[in-house]
């Protein structure tokens, strides 16, 4: 599976098969590029501007969203309800956890995740390979909430978004704050990852750059 990623709590996952899914697509006044690549799936945390703009993406991908079991392309996704704040969806709304399995991986994407998990979503959730979370705080879980919930999955491999860069144009923490003391790979341009590189053990915790327009 090759990861790219475009930018916030977007990125593409291609399979070795072909198959190529997006996740969270923004809209043009996030301040990153537009995503404008082709996907078979896009996955829709929340209807948020920042997150939703699926009509931006080439091709003619089935968009999928919400809570529940979903099955499209012969592959099954878990929308796992969850909140967008601390105070049950009443500041931000809901947010929706994705789970799915791609090229033999677990696959988690949290998407605006404002809280930390209760036990029954750490149960839902299951075995996570590979983990896209958010770290800039503010408007979601911050770096240090977000080792919290690494704690609670026990990924493989983590992922952060949803923080600043300086393509985006309102204001979110720092990455580096997120990362502090602890070992990390990167920035990488893209991420690929098989099941043999889950042999080693311990936590992997992949920086990625954006893909610039």
């Amino acid at each position: 599976m090759k990861v790219s990623w475009l930018g916030h709590s977007c990125f593409r996952l291609e399979g070795s098969e072909g198959f190529s899914l997006l996740t969270d697509p923004f809209g043009k006044d996030v301040g990153y590029g537009p995503p404008d690549v082709q996907a078979d799936i896009v996955l829709i945390s929340h209807d948020h501007g920042d997150h939703n703009n699926s009509k931006a993406v080439k091709g003619r991908p089935a968009v999928i969203k919400g809570p529940g079991k979903h099955v499209s392309q012969g592959m099954e996704f878990r929308g796992i309800e969850t909140y967008h704040d601390e105070k049950g969806g009443r500041l931000r709304g809901a947010n929706t956890i994705f789970c799915f399995q791609l090229d033999g991986l677990q696959v988690c994407h949290l998407g605006d995740l404002g809280h930390i998990l209760r036990d029954q979503e750490v149960g839902i959730i299951g075995s996570v390979d590979l983990l896209f979370l958010p770290v800039g705080g503010i408007y979601t879980i911050d770096g240090r909430k977000a080792w919290q919930v690494i704690h609670q999955l026990k990924p493989r491999i983590a992922v952060p978004m949803h923080f600043q860069t300086d393509a985006l144009k309102f204001r979110l923490g720092r990455v580096e704050d997120f990362l502090g003391g602890h070992e990390h790979e990167g920035p990488l341009d893209s991420l690929d990852v098989s099941r043999d590189d889950l042999k080693v053990e311990g936590l992997r915790v992949v920086l990625l750059n954006y893909i610039k327009a």
